[in-house]
């Protein structure tokens, strides 16, 4: 989804999406990109593991064939040993991308003061190893909040408004106020000295 379409999205009458709106809804969907894209490299990892497993066991498969009886148990009990090392290889490898995959997710949301106060953060967040479940990390709430106390200048304020825009004082303009407004409306001079 591209953010010109939004923009350019109308809603009849000639309404428009707000800036907000398009943010959120930008937000949103690059979290399921961002979730869809973690899925595919993840089964992706999974069938290259898999596949070369099985070519691994074709490969000793033919090789038993000229060995004897007891280098075949021989042979089948290493290649257990392997399958079942090679396995646990790759279910660590998964568990640590659904790990790195649920810290990014949750760091999304997060405001940061600099990219190296998010760095840390991450790294802390990661070294933590929190449990996770369905693709959410457990206790995060409660890590955010003692790494807030602990390290307050990591993360911007976010009050939920926008910073104040502060204009300072301009030279010229109509200085006589509302009342040379209105003797200029009505044909009269600007200024009470005019008079």
């Amino acid at each position: 989804m591209k953010r010109e379409f939004l923009e350019g999205l109308d809603l009849g009458d000639g309404a428009k999406l707000s800036k907000e709106s398009i943010e959120a809804i930008m937000a949103e969907h690059g979290k399921t990109k961002t979730a869809l894209d973690n899925q595919i490299t993840a089964l992706t990892t999974e069938r290259d593991t898999l596949n070369t497993q099985l070519g691994e066991a074709n490969e000793a498969i033919k090789g038993f064939e000229k060995l004897d009886v007891d280098g075949i148990k021989t042979k089948a009990a290493e290649w257990e040993t392997k399958y079942n090392t090679d396995t646990q290889a790759l279910k660590d490898q998964l568990a640590a991308k659904e790990y790195e995959y649920s810290v990014n997710g949750a760091v999304t949301g997060l405001k940061f003061t600099s990219e190296s106060a998010r760095k840390a953060f991450v790294a802390d967040l990661t070294a933590k190893k929190l449990p996770v479940q369905e693709g959410k990390l457990l206790g995060l709430e409660d890590f955010v909040k003692t790494y807030k106390e602990s390290d307050p200048h990591a993360f911007a304020e976010d009050d939920g408004e926008p910073a104040p825009h502060v204009v300072s004082k301009t030279s010229g303009g109509n200085t006589g106020g509302a009342g040379a407004v209105l003797r200029a409306a009505f044909g009269l001079p600007t200024s009470e000295k005019e008079l």
